[in-house]
């Protein structure tokens, strides 16, 4: 019996733990899956969970409500790989062997590395514990100036702090804030946005509510004392509320282990997704340097070209089946407005709208449902 261990306990983890499960016999292999949290979160529950309070059982759930009772789920930590002896060392003191690895840690939220989010004025919304500061600061802000800003690319999910920006336009709107308020998008490029042409709807979503937009902030630092996020060009913006995107980074396992690039971020054949210059190991998710976003949809698309890879590699075939980079970016323009991306390694995203407001009440309420009644569980 082959054991198959996946090292991480996020959306990519636990489906691709409930694939595998469901497509190999328990006789001829044992399906692991290392992930010490007891909880799964909807993550995209975030961008909104900052305006108004959400029950928490509606975008949370518990770890053995979405994956399969086939997968033998270890509560700990993984804390070293070697690859050469394939074992895992494990946070309660154990040696796990396994024969395939499936590499899906997600990325860090390097908080620690800013020194700035002990401040009641600076926030972000990437983890849930944060997400609640931010609830709590917009509930108090009464006017000034809000400035949101990534710390660097890339960071989970490209389009969040633009979908972010416009919703907040329309709370502020909602409690007659707006008049007393500017709002400033910053960002390390010209455009507000990678791909030029869903720049361009973003500018005019910009231009049209009166949001400014900086080119070509490149964060180094917030002065604290005065108020003020600093580039490295030494451009200073004031704020009376900053929202400030986290650095990203790989996790410390992938780090120690020796299987990240400069950022921690595991090197993967972008077709394949085995992990390069390593045998039997495979990667997937936020914890890769891909050149896809990191997102769960692009996990899910990734994830069918993974496990027939591994499976033909079991079966002592080549794994020849190619991701061809194809997910899809759901981009809120305000509570109730959207549009929907579609892109791959061959084609830059092109735009289909959703304006309809009952097609995006469908849409949205639908997905969150799916997300835990089918994708995460793998039938999907």
């Amino acid at each position: 019996m082959k054991n198959i261990v996946i090292v991480g306990g996020g959306f990519a983890g636990i489906s691709i733990a409930n694939k595998l499960a469901k497509k190999l016999r328990r006789k001829d292999a044992k399906v692991i899956l290392i992930e010490p949290k007891e909880i799964n979160i909807y993550e995209p529950q975030f961008v909104f969970l900052g305006f108004k309070n959400t029950p928490q059982s509606k975008f949370i759930k518990p770890m053995n409500k979405v994956l399969s009772g086939k997968v033998n789920w270890l509560r700990t930590t993984a804390l070293k790989i070697d690859s050469e002896k394939r074992t895992i060392a494990l946070a309660n003191g154990d040696t796990l062997h396994y024969d395939y690895i499936v590499l899906a840690t997600g990325a860090k939220m390097d908080v620690e590395s800013v020194n700035a989010y002990d401040d009641e004025n600076i926030h972000h919304f990437y983890l849930l514990d944060a997400t609640k500061k931010l609830q709590e600061a917009l509930k108090n802000f009464k006017g000034g100036t809000i400035v949101i800003s990534p710390t660097t690319v890339p960071y989970k999910c490209p389009p969040a702090p633009a979908e972010f920006t416009f919703v907040l336009e329309k709370f502020l709107r909602q409690r007659n804030l707006r008049d007393k308020t500017t709002i400033k998008y910053l960002y390390p490029l010209m455009r507000p946005y990678p791909e030029p042409r869903v720049s361009e709807k973003v500018q005019k979503n910009f231009d049209e509510r009166g949001i400014e937009f900086g080119e070509f902030f490149n964060y180094e630092t917030v002065d604290k004392k005065n108020s003020k996020i600093i580039s490295l060009e030494g451009e200073e913006i004031d704020y009376d509320l900053l929202v400030l995107i986290p650095p990203h980074k790989g996790h410390k396992v992938i780090i120690e282990s020796g299987l990240g690039d400069r950022e921690g971020f595991v090197s993967a054949n972008k077709f394949t997704l085995k992990v390069n210059d390593h045998e039997n190991m495979y990667a997937i998710g936020d914890c890769t340097n891909l050149p896809i976003s990191k997102s769960g949809a692009a996990a899910h698309f990734a994830s069918d070209a993974l496990i027939k890879n591994l499976i033909l590699e079991i079966d002592g075939k080549e794994p020849t089946k190619k991701y061809n980079g194809f997910t899809v970016c759901f981009v809120v323009t305000s509570f109730r407005r959207s549009l929907l991306l579609v892109f791959s390694y061959k084609y830059p995203p092109r735009k289909i709208g959703l304006h309809n407001l009952f097609l995006y009440g469908l849409f949205k309420k639908s997905f969150k449902i799916v997300y835990f009644k089918a994708l995460i569980r793998g039938y999907l």
